[in-house]
C-alpha cells in the first residue's frame, strides 16, 4: 500500500483544549495546492478540501487552508523550506509536523507537562487559523430516483440521506430532514409522489434543529392543464429567513397530485445547508389554488 505523507498543524497551546478540527488537523501532502503570502508576516497553505465529495460536483468545493504566522518578510524562505522539507522527508510513518503550537501536555499521571512548540522552519512562529470546509457547493439538484436501490415509501420519521423515496402515503405525515451539519456537502434526498395526497391531509418536511432551508430554495406550483376546466394558477414560493418547514396539503382538484417532487441537497455540510427544489402537481380538475408553502416552525 502507498505510504502517503501527512502534514500536521496544531494551534492550541494546551493539548487539553484540543477538541476540534479548527484546533488541530492532519492533511495529506498530496492535497497541497499552493503556498502564498497573505500579509508581510503571514503565509497561507491551501489544500483540496477534506470535505470534498468527489461523486458530486467535486470541482466546486473551496480550498481548506492553514494560515501560519511568520517572521516579517520571510514568505519565500518559509515556502522554499516547506517544499524541501516535505519532499525530502523520509517515508517512515509519513507523519510530518509543520507547525505545532502545543506547549502544555499531560504526562502519564495527567499532570501538566511543558514541552516546546515544533516548527518545520525557524521563521514559522505560530499557527494563526485552520479553516476546513468553509465554503459551499455550487450544486445541481440530484436526479430523482438515483441511488441504485428500490425507492422507499416516505413515513413520519427522519429521512435518510442519499436515498430516494416515493410518496405513496395518502394521509397526514410529518417528515424530518436530518441535520445538514451532521452530514456533508453533496448529500441528497429525493421524493417523488406516485399516488395522490387525500383531501385535507398534510405532508410536512421539517428541518432538524440546526437546519433552515437555504436561501434560493423554492416551491413551484404548475398551472392547471388546459382540459378539465382548470383555473389553477402557477405559483412560486421562495424560502426566506427562518423557513424550515414545507407543507403540502392534499386538496380535491388542487395540490397533492401524482408527480409532485422534492429534491434536497446539502450545500455546505453546515447548519442551514439544505437547499430544496419542490415541484407541486395538481390533481382532479385542478381548479383550486395551491396552498403549498414554506414557513417557520
Amino acid at each position: 500500500m502507498e505510504n502517503n505523507k501527512w502534514l500536521y498543524f496544531a494551534k492550541q497551546a494546551d493539548e487539553a483544549n484540543n477538541n476540534g478540527i479548527d484546533d488541530s488537523v492532519c492533511l495529506p501532502a498530496k492535497n497541497l495546492v499552493s503556498i502564498s503570502p497573505t500579509a508581510n508576516n503571514k503565509v497561507t497553505l491551501y489544500f483540496e478540501s477534506v470535505k470534498r465529495n468527489k461523486l458530486v460536483h467535486a470541482d466546486t468545493v473551496a480550498m481548506d487552508s492553514v494560515l501560519l504566522t511568520t517572521v516579517v518578510g520571510d514568505a519565500f524562505e518559509v515556502a522554499n523550506e516547506l517544499i524541501r522539507f516535505i519532499n525530502g522527508h523520509p517515508h517512515g510513518d509519513g507523519f510530518i509536523v509543520i507547525a505545532d503550537d502545543t506547549v502544555t501536555t499531560d504526562d502519564y499521571s495527567l499532570a501538566d507537562t511543558t514541552i516546546a512548540g515544533v516548527y518545520a522552519h525557524g521563521s514559522i512562529t505560530a499557527v494563526d487559523t485552520i479553516t476546513i470546509g468553509s465554503a459551499t457547493y455550487d450544486a445541481k439538484m440530484p436526479s430523482l430516483g438515483i441511488g441504485n436501490a428500490a425507492m422507499t415509501a416516505i413515513s413520519a420519521t427522519t429521512l435518510t440521506v442519499n436515498k430516494a423515496y416515493k410518496g405513496s402515503i395518502a394521509t397526514n405525515l410529518a417528515m424530518i430532514i436530518p441535520s445538514a451539519a451532521a452530514g456533508k456537502a453533496g448529500d441528497w434526498i429525493t421524493v417523488v409522489y406516485n399516488s395522490v395526497v387525500n383531501n385535507g391531509q398534510a405532508h410536512t418536511y421539517s428541518g432538524a434543529t440546526d437546519t433552515n432551508y437555504a436561501l434560493g430554495s423554492f416551491i413551484r406550483v404548475e398551472s392547471g392543464a388546459d382540459d378539465n376546466d382548470s383555473t389553477r394558477p402557477a405559483v412560486v414560493d421562495l424560502a426566506v429567513g427562518n423557513d424550515d418547514v414545507i407543507t403540502l396539503t392534499g386538496l380535491t382538484d388542487g395540490d397533492g397530485g401524482i408527480g409532485t417532487t422534492l429534491r434536497f441537497i446539502n450545500t455546505s455540510g453546515a447548519a442551514n445547508g439544505w437547499a430544496v427544489e419542490c415541484i407541486v402537481r395538481g390533481q382532479g380538475k385542478q381548479s383550486a389554488a395551491s396552498t403549498a408553502a414554506f414557513s417557520a416552525a
